[in-house]
C-alpha cells in the first residue's frame, strides 16, 4: 500500500474561502430578498401600512446594493 502526500497550498484555499464566503453572503442576501419581495407582493392584496411598505421596499434596495456589491467583488478576480 503506497502513501500519498498531499500539499494543500495556503493561496488555493485562502481564495477559496474567500469566494465560499461570498457564495454564502449572496444565498443570505437573496434569500431575504426573495422574502422581502413576497411580503411586499402580499401587501398588495392586504391592506398593511404606507409607512411599513415603504420600509420593506426602501429595505430591499438597500438589499440590492448589497448584492451587486457582494456580486462585484466575487468578479474582481
Amino acid at each position: 500500500m503506497s502513501q500519498t502526500n498531499i500539499q494543500i497550498d495556503p493561496l488555493s484555499t485562502s481564495c477559496v474561502l474567500k469566494y465560499l464566503g461570498l457564495a454564502i453572503d449572496e444565498i443570505k442576501l437573496v434569500r431575504s430578498i426573495n422574502s422581502l419581495t413576497e411580503q411586499v407582493r402580499m401587501s398588495n392584496h392586504v391592506g398593511i401600512e404606507p409607512a411599513r411598505k415603504h420600509y420593506l421596499v426602501s429595505e430591499l434596495r438597500f438589499l440590492n446594493k448589497r448584492l451587486r456589491s457582494v456580486r462585484e467583488k466575487a468578479n474582481v478576480h
